[in-house]
């Protein structure tokens, strides 16, 4: 199973540039919490997530509107897969870096989509309906679900 027959596609982005207030609207509007930042050539730099947006302010003590995307993700690695992908080797990166969530790039290195540990939970769930997804199973799905969140807590 590739990536690209399970990530969520025209998913909304922001810049480095971006206020916090900026990605915090855009997280809203599409009930996310999560938005890949791009450079001005559409080619993932970082994500953004609501966490880092409420640590964020926390910290800096300032409105949203007055930081910077930059100044929250700055220094952070952009982890991301293609579309192209196998799944299972999506979800080695999600394991490995900790992440619940991949920007999804083509061949041309722009994003097409992201890939949310959602998204792998409801494609497993539905193979352990009884419906066929083959190279997904349930197991997988939870153990890259458990080890994402025993980084988190």
């Amino acid at each position: 199973m590739k990536v690209g027959e399970i990530m969520t596609h025209g998913v909304r982005t922001c810049t480095p540039e971006s206020s916090l207030e900026d990605a915090a609207l855009i997280m809203w509007d599409g009930d996310c919490g999560a938005v890949p930042v791009i450079d001005h050539e559409g080619r993932p730099v970082g994500v953004i997530t609501d966490r880092d947006i409420a640590m964020g302010s926390a910290l800096q003590h300032k409105s949203l509107s007055d930081i910077r995307v930059s100044d929250v993700i700055n220094g952070r690695p952009a982890h991301l897969c293609h579309v192209d992908d196998d799944i299972k080797n999506a979800l080695k990166t999600m394991w490995g870096q900790k992440v619940r969530r991949l920007p999804v790039v083509g061949m041309d290195g722009r994003v097409l989509g992201i890939l949310s540990i959602d998204d792998v939970i409801t494609h497993a769930e539905r193979g352990s309906r009884g419906q066929t997804v083959p190279d997904l199973s349930f197991d997988d799905a939870m153990n890259t679900l458990k080890a994402v969140a025993r980084y988190h807590l």
